[in-house]
This record gives C-alpha cells, sequence and structure tokens, in this order.
C-alpha cells in the first residue's frame, strides 16, 4: 500500500470509528429534539420573552435547552421569537441554549472528552449569557437593529413549523398520530439540515488525527508568557480556528477533543465550543435574515462573550482543582467492539427505525386520502 493510501485509510478508518462512538448520542438527541420540537412551541412563548429581564432572559434559555436543534434550526426560531416581540437578549439566548447547552453535545463531550467539560459546558452558558445580554444592551445599535428587525419580518414564515395545524394543549398532541408522524418528519428534517455539518466535522477531525503532528497545533495555539496569558491567547484564538472549520456546534466535540490533547488551553477549548454562530455558514444565514451589518454585529457579540466566558471557567476550574487531566487519546479511543457503545447504537438504530416507519405512515395515509383524524377533545370539538 502507498503512503497516500495508508493516509487515506488512516483518515477513513478514524473517522468512521469516531462516528461510531457518537452515533447513538446523535440518534436519541435529534430524536429528543423533533419530539420536543412538535410538541412544545417556541412562538407560543415569545409573548413572554419581550421584557428583557432576568426571568425572561432564564426562561428564553430554559426554552432553548428544551428546544435543543442544529444550529440552522436554532437561528430560524431565534428570527421567529424576535419578530413576534421578544427582546434580542432573550432571542440570542435562546439561540444560544438550543444548540449549546442539548443533551445531545453533553453527551458527546462526555465520550470525547469527560465530565469535566459537561460541568464546564452548562456552568458556562451561567457565564455567557450575562455577558451577551450586557454586551447588547452596552452597544445594540437601535436604528441598525429595527431595520434588521424589519428585514426579518418580511422573511419570516419561509420555514415550516413543525407544529402547524396542531392546536391542541401539548397533553393532547401526545395522543395524535398526526403529531407523532410529524416527529418522524422533523427527525429527518433536522438530519438533512445536520447531516453534512456533522458528517464533515467528523472528517475534519478523523484527518487531523490522523494526519496533523502536533507541532501544526503549537504553531497555531503558541505557549508563550505565563499560563493566564497563554489562556486568554488561546481563547482569542478558538473562534478563529471555528470560523476556519466552518463546522456548528454538533461536528466541534471531536474536533474540541483533538485540540485539548494537543495542548490548547481550557480557555481556548470553551472558546471554541462557544463559538459556533460565527462560522461562514451562520454569518450567511443570518445576513439573508437581517442584511450583513447585522450578521456581522451579532457575531462581534457572540464571539466577545464566548472569549470572556472562556477565560472566565479556566480561572474558576483552576481556582477550585477542577481542570482536567490531559488523557484524552482520540484516535487511540475510536475502535469498535461487542460493548455499551455497540448496544446503545443498536438502541438508537431501532429509535431511527420508528421514527421513519411513522413518517412512511403519515406520507402514505395522505396518499390514502389526507391525514390521520386526532381521536382528542380539540378535535372532536372543531368537528362539532
Amino acid at each position: 500500500m502507498s503512503a497516500a493510501a495508508g493516509a487515506a485509510w488512516d483518515v477513513v478508518s478514524t473517522t468512521v470509528s469516531l462516528l461510531w462512538m457518537a452515533a447513538w448520542a446523535l440518534v436519541l438527541g435529534y430524536a429528543f429534539s423533533s419530539a420536543i420540537q412538535v410538541f412544545v412551541k417556541p412562538a407560543e412563548a415569545a409573548d413572554r420573552l419581550g421584557g428583557g429581564g432576568v426571568g425572561d432572559v432564564g426562561r428564553a434559555a430554559g426554552l432553548g435547552f428544551i428546544s435543543s436543534s442544529c444550529s440552522f434550526a436554532a437561528l430560524a426560531a431565534t428570527r421567529t421569537l424576535w419578530v413576534k416581540g421578544a427582546r434580542l437578549e432573550s432571542a440570542l439566548a435562546f439561540m444560544f441554549a438550543s444548540t449549546n447547552l442539548v443533551i445531545e453535545l453533553g453527551v458527546l463531550l462526555w465520550i470525547f472528552l469527560g465530565w469535566e467539560f459537561v460541568v464546564a459546558l452548562y456552568l458556562g452558558a451561567a457565564i455567557l449569557i450575562p455577558v451577551m445580554v450586557v454586551l447588547v444592551r452596552l452597544t445594540y445599535p437601535e436604528r441598525l437593529g429595527e431595520e434588521a428587525r424589519r428585514r426579518a419580518g418580511e422573511v419570516q414564515g419561509s420555514e415550516a413549523d413543525p407544529a402547524e395545524g396542531l392546536d391542541a394543549s401539548w397533553r393532547e398532541r401526545l395522543r395524535d398520530r398526526r403529531a407523532w408522524s410529524r416527529v418522524g418528519d422533523r427527525f429527518v428534517a433536522e438530519w438533512r439540515m445536520a447531516g453534512r455539518e456533522i458528517a464533515f466535522g467528523f472528517l475534519v477531525a478523523g484527518a487531523i488525527a490522523a494526519l496533523v503532528p502536533r507541532e501544526a497545533f503549537e504553531t497555531a495555539f503558541p505557549g508563550v508568557g505565563p499560563q493566564w496569558l497563554q489562556a486568554v491567547l488561546h481563547a482569542v484564538i478558538a473562534p478563529v480556528a471555528a470560523v476556519v472549520t466552518f463546522i456548528g456546534s454538533m461536528g466541534n466535540g471531536p474536533l474540541a477533543a483533538l485540540l485539548w490533547e494537543n495542548g490548547v488551553a481550557f480557555a481556548g477549548i470553551m472558546a471554541f465550543l462557544a463559538a459556533d454562530f460565527v462560522v461562514p455558514p451562520s454569518l450567511k444565514i443570518n445576513a439573508n435574515y437581517y442584511g450583513w451589518r447585522f450578521s456581522l454585529y451579532l457575531a462581534a457579540v457572540f464571539t466577545a462573550a464566548a472569549v470572556i466566558s472562556g477565560v472566565a471557567l479556566h480561572a474558576l476550574f483552576a481556582l477550585v482543582g477542577l481542570t482536567p487531566d490531559r488523557d484524552v487519546r482520540l484516535a487511540e479511543r475510536a475502535s469498535f467492539g461487542v460493548d455499551h457503545t455497540f448496544f446503545l447504537n443498536l438502541v438508537a438504530l431501532a429509535v431511527a427505525a420508528v421514527l421513519l416507519g411513522l413518517r412512511r405512515a403519515r406520507a402514505a395515509g395522505g396518499r390514502a386520502g389526507g391525514p390521520h383524524r386526532p381521536n382528542t377533545r380539540a378535535a372532536k370539538r372543531q368537528e362539532a
């Protein structure tokens, strides 16, 4: 086997092994996310997020947590909230929480990095979101913001609401066959939106793990000066690395593990994970909604908040002695076997098969003469 063929094989085998490790977390995470998006409608809460106070921002973050989705879906939902009356601070808190506080990302970090990073992920939200709120209140460009909101309102409605036409309460939706069919639809839509991002992220991670020497990381993230200066420097550089990779939150897990095992400071890892909304695809989507000037303003706010929260987490974890050890060896851990990962992937495969079956049943029902009728009190009232 030639050297080039051997290198290509290393990249492919490492990539597939990494995906095998994380497949169950991705499938089950998106299944949960799809159900939440059908049974809990974010737009219904927009009128409760208009004050911009601590309670409003907290509710927005909580709503984002239970409405977990890929970065692209989160951008669309954030636009909906803002156009319908939520304050920008609350809408951005929702956007961050719906991709960075999601269960599936936490599980990926636990798989690839360890429990300390999961704690840092959720604790970091308590730092990043208040920092973001302060930055918006100090810098918000009124005229540009109103123009952006007006423009977003003009394009509102381009994405279909997965719960459209399901006007019953969420409890009644749970008994509605149409709702469960739409969970299957949403599951497929999530993978269509995030599949390329995830595949590209794992492919990049596999290529870097197999081909890139440690010296390259040391050049990109230099270890100069005292540790506190190195932490700040790495936190500033990390969003640039996120931009270069083009990858959103769900593709960043294995890349973060590679950065960590190759010497990047804890502050840099956390800033890298928080910077998924400054990557070019997110910038372009926001530009379509609000225009380029406001899109760049949002990117600047998120970049500053990511850097500040990364440095703060680094200092806090160092103070209490929770900074993780660098015992991650991603290429060595990426392997196949009949273990807990094998059985979890079987469960995930079964869940995916059920959701795809629900989606096909809805499509077949539509061809046979229309959607299923829900056997709910709300449906009976409508028929009466």
